[in-house]
């Protein structure tokens, strides 16, 4: 059974969030029919990274075959069922470790990282005991490389201002509770290497800030405390603390973690903080209010001695070596109080998108579909949604939350119609954009754009001699050939000249991976001026109208030419769709269009992921920043 099938929107979250990435950013393949064996004193963090692999055999068939090793069969206590039968999953006792002599690739020990100890001496004995029971089997079952989840106690105390890199350590007081952390976690560190030495496997050791996480069963610290307040709305005391503390979120470390099975080199220990997250209790109760004004009811207090909830940790050496955190703390406040003050099946969205402006955005975008739409009707020409537009409409019956744009779709000689008639039926607020009637745009579409806005991307803001307001996209999908061949040909061809055009606007090189390729195109590229090479793409697109038999489609316009051609009846016919309150209309092959487009379209983006999909960087909406859609 998939985890989506029983997990909540914020465990699939954090389960699924490394398995969402593409195969394009992560090179899942190299993981593919491996061995893992997790085990650890931290039951729910065994289960979790459990949940991680399922999430990576889930989405990416990578056929993972997973072992949880633990002192007791308590540790399958809150995992479903369901979940304990599926073919890639086994449960091992400690005790029966002796008698399995597997091979395996990969053992993960979650050890102490996050969890709270009770200072007493039979437990530290019980811990190490434990964590070499695990380095004996990985040496004996031929380990590739072992990985240690460790965190910022193992570093004792340290002094205000100083941040801490792997090498380092600071003070450690045996007569408190800190100085027993800092020992025990610096033992089983120190045990690693020593195995790994004695048995010839590599190993890492990941130490993570205070760890959170939502809807997560880690041992819970007093910053638990404070979101869960916010949350209620309710009055809580901080102590204002002059130091700084590193903060690591669950779906940032569990990437670490791949990266250390498949990328990091061998032997080596790595800080994992997430992005921008080491601050004052004052900076986090300033972010806290920010977000949550009304609710936010922190009482910061003096005390005669700074406590320590932990240390500043260095992170750079993470980047250097190729991975970037991705989760700041504006978003880690939002899931953590979101997942404590609303019902499990209510949908996280982020506040505050573009600055506030996203609902009107939306009201603006409905604006010009019902423009589109009146255009349409009345001279007979057939659209369709498109994009994330179609998807909205599906699976939301309107925008997806957290979209900042609309897409529609014609046959090309719609589009063709569309054209003609268009500018001289909209709206004196709107400006039809194409690269006949904006010399200084060279997109291969058509947009329409909101007179005196402005809506630039970190792209479009260096082309300052065209319409760069708030715009709505259409697009032409084109025939192609019948033939496999004559299709791969005709895609390669608009490639080829759309990045000529593509790279001589923006003053580019061509680098498509083929070195002969790139070569010959940055050549043409110089040679046709952009009109010319215009001239050429648009007969590229057209090279296929006219023939009657034609089987294909394709998005020749659009970013979904990467997705290549697909029958051309899925656009045979439209039906009205519900759309925000109205009827608009939609593929009646919506389904197949979808999957072809999405895979599988009706998985919900998980919540870490429900961004805008634009990086705007100019912003203002002008006379419209308080538009509402007429009733009429």
């Amino acid at each position: 059974m998939e985890l989506s099938k029983v997990l909540g929107q914020y465990e699939l979250d954090w389960a699924y969030h490394l398995a969402a990435h593409s195969k394009d950013d992560y090179p899942f393949e190299k993981l593919k029919n491996k061995t893992v064996y997790i085990s650890g004193c931290q039951d729910f963090f065994s289960k979790a990274v459990l949940y991680c692999f399922f999430g990576l055999n889930d989405l990416h068939k990578l056929n993972i075959k997973i072992s949880l090793i633990a002192k007791s069969t308590s540790a399958l206590n809150g995992i479903f069922p369901a979940l304990l039968k599926r073919e890639d999953f086994s449960f091992r006792l400690l005790e029966d470790l002796s008698n399995v002599q597997d091979k395996a690739d990969y053992f993960i020990y979650t050890g102490c990282c996050s969890k709270a100890t009770d200072g007493l001496p039979e437990s530290f004995i019980d811990e190490v005991s434990v964590l070499e029971k695990c380095l004996d089997f990985a040496g004996r079952c031929e380990i590739g490389r072992f990985i240690l989840f460790s965190d910022y106690r193992v570093y004792g105390k340290i002094d205000r201002g100083y941040v801490i890199s792997e090498g380092e350590y600071g003070s450690i007081d045996l007569t408190r509770g800190s100085g027993y952390d800092a020992e025990l976690l610096q033992t089983l560190e120190a045990l690693v290497p020593v195995y790994g030495k004695k048995y010839s496997f590599s190993h890492m050791i990941l130490r993570s800030g205070i760890m959170l996480g939502a809807k997560t069963g880690f041992d819970e610290n007093l910053f638990y405390d404070l979101f869960r307040a916010v949350a209620k709305g309710e009055s809580i005391e901080m102590v204002r603390s002059t130091k700084k503390y590193s903060f690591t979120y669950i779906n940032d470390f569990f990437t670490a973690m791949f990266w250390s099975m498949v990328k990091f080199s061998p032997n080596n220990v790595y800080n994992v903080v997430s992005k921008d997250c080491t601050m004052s209790t004052g900076m986090l109760a300033a972010k806290l209010f920010d977000l949550y004004p009304e609710k936010c009811k922190i009482q910061l207090v003096d005390a005669k001695k700074d406590p320590s909830y932990g240390v500043a940790m260095n992170c750079q050496k993470l980047p250097v070596d190729g991975f970037e955190p991705e989760v700041t703390m504006d978003e880690i406040i939002q899931l953590m109080v979101e997942s404590m003050s609303a019902a499990d099946d209510e949908m996280f969205l982020y506040q505050y998108s573009h600055d506030g402006k996203l609902k009107n955005i939306q009201s603006l975008l409905l604006g010009y579909l019902l423009d589109v739409d009146r255009i349409c009707k009345k001279h007979n020409i057939k659209y369709f949604l498109g994009g994330g537009t179609l998807l909205g409409a599906i699976r939301h019956h309107g925008f997806i939350p957290w979209d900042d744009d609309a897409d529609i779709m014609m046959l090309r000689e719609d589009y063709d119609k569309f054209l003609q008639v268009a500018p001289t039926e909209m709206p004196k607020e709107l400006s039809f954009q194409t690269s006949d009637t904006d010399k200084g745009c060279h997109y291969p579409f058509a947009k329409i754009r909101l007179n005196n806005t402005m809506f630039a991307t970190k792209y479009s803001k260096a082309h300052n001699d065209m319409n760069n307001g708030m715009a709505f996209d259409i697009f032409a999908h084109d025939a192609t050939a019948n033939s496999k061949l004559g299709r791969k040909l005709h895609l390669q061809f608009t490639l080829l000249i759309r990045s000529m055009i593509f790279n001589r606007w923006n003053k580019r090189k061509i680098d498509n991976g083929h070195k002969v390729q790139s070569f010959l195109a940055n050549i043409l590229k110089v040679i046709f001026p952009i009109p010319v090479s215009e001239w050429i793409q648009y007969k590229i697109f057209k090279m296929f109208r006219g023939r009657k038999d034609n089987k294909y489609l394709y998005d020749g316009m659009g970013r979904n030419v990467y997705k290549g051609d697909f029958p051309k009846y899925y656009l045979d016919e439209a039906i009205e769709w519900d759309f925000e309150g109205h009827k608009l209309p939609v593929p009646k092959e919506y389904d197949k269009y979808l999957r072809y487009l999405y895979g599988d379209y009706e998985r919900v983006i998980l919540p870490w992921g429900r961004q805008t999909c634009h990086d705007i960087v100019n912003l203002d909406l002008g006379e419209f920043c308080k538009f509402q859609l007429p009733e009429n």
